[in-house]
């Protein structure tokens, strides 16, 4: 809930159940978890459209170090992703939407130790084609352990091993 004296928008408020002024806040965390900064901006402003100016931010605070970008189902956008890979950025992120199975045949176990733990994943590995084949990313499948369902990690790092793909997302 915002209560500042500045008009913005209203949203619902789901823990007093009325339409209040609010806002969202997006926090930028490095790879331990650790908070870098964060932006306020409207609510519901959406992630696709704050992204930029975040990675700007990001930019001006890093320099030219490599970054990798890495949300949730929130951010997918294959038009947004191109723009992140544009400005010299990764992107690392879940699959949206129905997509066909992997076969159970392409999946391997991919063991690795990771800071320090060891992890163990099901994983099938390969490359898709977005915007009718002007964005070529790379897709790491996992397998649940009970064999039951699939979730797709979409990336564009390729110089990775796809257990580590799979660690830093989960």
């Amino acid at each position: 809930v915002y209560h500042g004296k500045h008009e913005i928008p209203a949203t619902h408020v789901a823990r007093v159940r009325l339409a209040m002024p609010a806002t969202s806040d997006y926090w930028v965390n490095d790879a331990t978890g650790e908070p870098l900064f964060v932006v306020t901006a409207e609510a519901n402003a959406g992630m696709v459209k704050m992204l930029p100016s975040i990675l700007a931010t990001v930019r001006g605070l890093v320099g030219e170090r490599r970054i990798t970008v890495v949300f949730d189902r929130g951010g997918w956008s294959p038009r947004l992703f191109l723009a992140i890979i544009a400005s010299g950025f990764d992107v690392l992120t879940y699959r949206k939407g129905k997509t066909r199975l992997v076969p159970r045949s392409r999946f391997k176990k991919h063991t690795a130790t990771l800071d320090g733990k060891e992890v163990s994943y099901q994983l099938a590995d390969h490359g898709i084609a977005l915007l009718r084949g002007k964005l070529r990313l790379r897709q790491v499948t996992r397998l649940s352990d009970d064999r039951t369902h699939q979730t797709q990690i979409v990336t564009s790092r390729r110089d990775l091993p796809a257990v580590e793909i799979a660690y830093r997302l989960f």
